[in-house]
């Protein structure tokens, strides 16, 4: 017995069949959609514009402001392992929220 497994993509919009798999940015957050020919030319032709305008950026790192109340971007860092570090040198740092300049520097300093 064969069995064949055909995955069909829909447009997240209107239903129909969609072309394409789209990753939009925003903010520093990110969403996929799939769109049709038709949602895929009329997303094209609003962003264009904007997007050429604009200038590239080396990584997505920099949220803006905006964007950083919820959630921001931890460029690689690891809040939990510059925790530990901290309490096990002594360090008074938050148990939640932002960690202070001075410890994130130290700890750079310390794991280098």
């Amino acid at each position: 017995m064969v069995k064949s497994l055909v995955e069909v993509l829909v447009d997240d919009l209107d239903g129909t069949e969609a072309v394409e798999s789209v990753m939009l940015g925003w903010n520093g957050q990110w969403r996929r959609i799939e769109l049709s020919e038709k949602n895929l030319a009329a997303l094209s032709k609003a962003v264009d514009r904007f997007w050429e305008a604009g200038r590239p950026v080396a990584d997505r790192g920099g949220a803006s402001r905006r964007a950083r109340g919820a959630r921001a971007d931890t460029n690689g860092r690891d809040p939990k392992a510059i925790r530990a570090w901290a309490t096990a040198n002594g360090i008074a740092v938050p148990k939640r929220g932002r960690i202070p300049g001075d410890v994130e520097k130290r700890y750079h300093q310390a794991n280098r």
